[in-house]
């Protein structure tokens, strides 16, 4: 019994890693559009174009993606509430917990201003995409796995090699948000 559980636990991690991976993608893609469209309308706030900064906008997406499936797995894998439902309340969640502070602690002064509405408006739609995105890809590669013995063999392998850095990005996080970002919210709001 003991060790069916601990594959179940293992096998629902692989699965959420995998998704993230595509996710993350996406989400650094989406992120750069985002911001595309901010200079769109506030050209002053446009630094460029730049391919290198694209790729790590999809490197970053990819690792706070890996690092919120963490929660996900925990908290709405093993729910039986439906994908938009899981969708819509993994993103409030990730927007409460990582969006708010991002938006109350200004990074580069940059969302406060005339384009806050905009930016704040377009990154907390994008928690949402993100959350959408990551729960349909998770659905779907459950699905794989549920038919396919290569499938669930790649499913151990992915939480092997990434429960590690997905476990450390969380953690940084977490970090970042009591050791920066609080204190910097404090800072833009004192007195």
């Amino acid at each position: 019994m003991g060790s069916k559980w601990w594959k179940r636990i293992i096998r629902n991690f692989g699965i959420s890693f995998m998704g993230a991976l595509f996710t993350g993608i996406l989400y650094g893609v989406l992120l750069r559009l985002v911001m595309g469209i901010i200079a769109f309308f506030f050209p002053h706030m446009a630094s460029g174009f730049h391919l290198s900064g694209t790729l790590l906008l999809v490197v970053l997406g990819i690792a706070v993606t890996l690092a919120n499936s963490i929660l996900y797995t925990i908290i709405f894998q093993t729910s039986r509430m439906s994908l938009v439902r899981k969708g819509f309340y993994y993103g409030l969640l990730s927007l409460i917990i990582f969006g708010v502070p991002m938006f109350l602690s200004n990074p580069n002064n940059e969302l406060f201003g005339p384009q806050a509405p905009l930016g704040i408006s377009l990154f907390s739609v994008l928690f949402f995409i993100g959350a959408f995105i990551h729960v349909w890809s998770i659905n779907r590669i459950t699905n794989w796995v549920n038919h396919s013995n290569g499938m669930l063999k790649l499913a151990y392998i992915s939480f092997a090699i990434l429960v590690i850095p997905a476990a450390v990005m969380l953690f940084n996080m977490f970090l970042e948000i009591f050791n920066e970002i609080i204190p910097k919210i404090i800072e833009n709001f004192s007195l």
